[in-house]
């Protein structure tokens, strides 16, 4: 009985323990007023966001939900480039800018942050776009809460929503265990547990 006792003491410790690793929190932005892109412009997004101190982003997404072609412009097909920009020194106004693109058939942002692009053969054609960010580049552009995403279409489009999601680390507790001592804990733990009940055999 007193090594059961014992058990169910050590139970609300080992517990402690796995509570106090990291938990993924999941942060979603939309644009607002951006359900259609006309081709003789680019967009840019504008985001006022930073991880939070003392954690670490560990995935990020751009994800476009159904958006067509609606209408050809210069360029068959059509073409949807993505970016991400550092706006680092700006005023870190949020929301949607536009700047004169005039349908040219290359991505106005350039090479900057690039994300992707998706061709558009055909009109009216639903596609699902998912890209994985670069976290090195996001967590740099985001170090001063500041940063875009850059759009360009080339024609004309209209989408569901447009999400960009970022999930980061953020420990449970104030004073976590590291990796390191979590797992020496552990053992600590364990070794007289092991030792208890070979004696009771």
């Amino acid at each position: 009985m007193n090594h059961l006792k014992r058990l169910l003491m050590t139970l609300p410790v080992l517990g402690a323990v796995f509570t106090a690793q990291a938990t993924p929190i999941t942060v979603n932005f939309s644009p607002t007023g951006l359900g259609t892109m006309d081709g003789t412009y680019a967009y840019q997004w504008g985001i006022n966001w930073t991880v939070p101190t003392g954690n670490e982003i560990t995935a990020a997404s751009l994800n476009y939900t159904t958006v067509k072609l609606t209408s050809y412009g210069k360029n068959k097909p059509g073409i949807l480039w993505s970016n991400l920009l550092n706006t680092s020194g700006g005023s870190g106004t949020t929301g949607v800018a536009t700047y004169t693109d005039s349908d040219v058939g290359t991505d106005y942002w350039g090479s900057t942050g690039f994300i992707g692009k998706e061709l558009f053969p055909t009109l009216n054609v639903a596609h699902n776009l998912a890209y994985t960010l670069d976290l090195p580049t996001l967590d740099a552009y985001a170090t001063d809460g500041h940063f875009a995403i850059g759009i360009d279409p080339d024609c004309y489009y209209k989408d569901s929503s447009i999400v960009l999601s970022i999930t980061y680390d953020k420990s449970m507790t104030p004073a976590s265990v590291p990796d390191g001592g979590s797992t020496v804990l552990l053992l600590g733990l364990a070794l007289p547990l092991l030792h208890m009940f070979r004696r009771s055999k």
